[in-house]
């Protein structure tokens, strides 16, 4: 696997640092994957520093990204983020004409939800959401307008909730999306064990991702990557 740092600069003039996780040059990936942190975290510590790269295993290169409110303990900026993922899905466009999928985890959801409505850009057709809803319980205020812009998301989604999640009922917020994304086909998979960082599911979570992948995107089950 190669890991390669990145910067990337927004419209309005910010820069955000990354790291991409590919394959081997000669093999060019199945699509192309960005990964968006959540609250409190950036794009070498939790799931966007080892989620990634099994991805990228898989055959889907895959950049992780820092957003402008990376590190920061509460919500900031909330509604300038469409510049930041406007800024990593662009930079894995120019790379080639393969298809583009946003993958974010626990707050980072909820941008992904609002991008269509904020930035005007509808060619982004398929998100991978994992832990969504802890925002209902701290800032309802940004879950209602999530709810809100929820029907302007359009294509596939895959929503993975850990079922043994303490700090979220994931199941009312998985059916409140299923309920607003009116706009777009949303399959929910409860992960029997795993809890809100998916501790000890790491290798289920990449698989179940991999596998809606391959689907949604008509790559054959038995299609694998070059060693």
């Amino acid at each position: 696997m190669l890991t390669e740092l990145v910067t990337v600069s927004t419209a309005d003039g910010v820069d955000l640092d990354g790291a991409l996780y590919g394959t081997p040059a000669s093999f060019g990936p199945r699509a192309r994957v960005l990964m968006v942190h959540g609250l409190t975290w950036n794009f070498y510590r939790g799931p966007s520093r080892w989620l990634p790269a099994l991805i990228a295993e898989a055959g889907y290169e895959c950049l992780s990204m820092n957003m402008r409110d990376h590190d920061l303990q509460q919500p900031k900026d909330f509604y300038l983020s469409y510049h930041d993922l406007r800024a990593g899905l662009d930079y894995l466009r120019s790379r080639n004409v393969t298809p583009v999928v946003a993958l974010a985890h626990g707050y980072a959801c909820n941008k992904l939800i609002c991008y269509p409505a904020w930035s005007g850009d509808l060619r982004l057709r398929h998100y991978v959401l994992t832990t969504l809803g802890g925002v209902k319980s701290y800032r309802p205020d940004l879950w209602r307008e999530v709810l809100h812009l929820a029907p302007q998301m359009a294509g596939n989604v895959l929503l993975i909730q850990g079922a043994a999640d303490p700090n979220i009922d994931v199941h009312t917020c998985a059916e409140e999306l299923v309920s607003a994304a009116t706009s777009a086909n949303v399959e929910v998979v409860m992960l029997e064990g795993g809890n809100h960082y998916f501790d000890g599911c790491h290798t289920e979570l990449a698989a179940k991702i991999s596998s809606w992948l391959d689907r949604v995107l008509g790559f054959q089950k038995d299609a694998q990557a070059p060693a």
